[in-house]
C-alpha cells in the first residue's frame, strides 16, 4: 500500500512537521530573548519600586476597557482617566477600581493621554491637539478649549504629563518623530512650554533602542518599542516612559541616560497605556483590557527611596 493510500499517516506527518517547526521557532525566540526582567543600569540609582510584587491591582468597569491615559488627582490614591473614544473624564479610586464621578469635556475623538496642573486638565488627542479645561467641583459638562501643536496624525501622540521642574508638558509620539531624522531608533520626549504655549522642535529627552538593547541583549541590537505613556517622578525628577509595543518601562535621568529598565509582564499589564505618580511618589500604571478587563496597578514606593524632593 502506497503512502497516498494512508491519509491518516499523511495527516500525522504534516502535524508532526508543524509541531517541530513551531517548537524550533519557539526555542530560537526563547534563546534570543532577554534572560532577565529587571535591569538596574545605574549603580548609583536606587529604584523605588518592586515590580515583582505590585501593591495592588484592580479591574475597571467596562466604560474604561480602553483606558488610554492617567493623571494624578487631588486625593492621593485617586486618578483622573480617559479612554480613547469618548470625550468623558473619570475620577477613579485606584484601590477599589470604582469610578467616583465622571464629566463630559468634548466630542468623541481619539484621546490618548492626560495631564493635570492644579485645576487645569489637559487631554492629548492622537493628532497632537491638546484639549484643556479648568476643573470645577460638581460641574458635569465642560466646553474644553483646544490648543493645536505641530504634531499630526503621522506622529500618533500617545503620552503626556506635567514636568514641574520646567513648567511644561512632556509629550511622546508613538510613531513618527516631529522632525524625522535618520536615527529612527531614538524616541523623543518633547516639551511644550505652558507660559508661551510653544512646542520645542527638538526632543528635550529621548529613549534610545540601541542603548536599551545593549542592556537587555548584551550586544548592539535595538530593542523595538513604541512609547504609549510618560510621567515624571515628583521626588527624583526622572522621566518614566512606557511602551505597549515592546511591553517595557524605561527610566531616564534629565540627560536621557538610562537608569532602569523593566520588562513588563503581560499577565499583569496586557497593554500598558497610562502612567502617573501621586505626590507621595507612588506609581500607577493602567492597561487596556484587550478583550478582558482593563486594570490599574499600584506600586508603592520603597521606604528608603527618594524621600527628599528635588530643588
Amino acid at each position: 500500500m502506497s503512502l497516498l493510500e494512508k491519509p491518516n499517516l499523511i495527516s500525522l506527518l504534516i502535524l508532526s512537521g508543524v509541531v517541530i517547526i513551531a517548537g524550533g521557532y519557539g526555542l530560537i525566540t526563547y534563546t534570543q530573548g532577554p534572560e532577565m526582567e529587571h535591569y538596574d543600569v545605574d549603580a548609583d540609582h536606587e529604584f523605588g519600586f518592586d515590580f515583582e510584587r505590585p501593591s495592588n491591582s484592580v479591574d475597571l468597569p467596562n466604560d474604561l476597557e480602553e483606558i488610554s491615559g492617567l493623571a494624578n488627582w487631588f486625593v492621593e490614591d485617586d486618578v483622573i482617566a480617559v479612554q480613547d473614544e469618548d470625550g468623558i473624564l473619570f475620577i477613579v479610586d485606584t484601590q477599589t477600581g470604582n469610578v467616583k464621578s465622571d464629566f463630559k469635556f468634548g466630542k468623541d475623538r481619539d484621546y490618548e493621554g492626560l495631564a493635570r496642573v492644579d485645576s487645569m486638565v489637559y487631554v492629548l488627542e492622537r493628532d497632537g491637539d491638546i484639549h484643556h479645561l479648568k476643573y470645577q467641583p460638581g460641574q458635569e459638562v465642560y466646553e474644553s478649549k483646544k490648543l493645536e501643536t505641530d504634531f499630526s496624525y503621522r506622529n500618533e501622540t500617545e503620552g503626556i504629563c506635567y514636568d514641574e521642574r520646567t513648567n511644561s508638558l512632556l509629550i511622546v509620539p508613538k510613531d513618527q518623530e516631529l522632525n524625522p531624522q535618520d536615527e529612527d531608533y531614538r524616541h523623543g520626549v518633547y516639551a511644550l512650554d505652558l507660559e508661551t504655549k510653544e512646542l520645542e522642535p527638538q526632543p528635550r529627552f529621548y529613549v534610545d533602542e540601541f542603548a536599551i538593547g545593549e542592556v537587555v541583549y548584551g550586544k548592539r541590537k535595538p530593542y523595538k518599542m513604541k512609547p504609549s505613556g510618560v510621567a515624571v517622578d515628583p521626588l527624583t525628577g526622572d522621566v518614566y516612559v512606557i511602551a505597549s509595543v515592546g511591553n517595557i518601562m524605561v527610566v531616564i535621568d534629565r540627560e536621557s541616560n538610562i537608569k532602569q529598565i523593566e520588562l513588563l509582564k503581560e499577565k499583569t499589564l496586557t497593554q500598558p497605556e497610562g502612567i502617573t505618580f501621586n505626590r507621595a511618589g507612588d506609581l500607577f500604571i493602567s492597561s487596556e483590557g484587550r478583550g478582558g478587563k482593563a486594570v490599574i496597578v499600584t506600586f508603592r514606593r520603597n521606604e528608603t527611596s527618594g524621600k527628599s524632593k528635588p530643588k
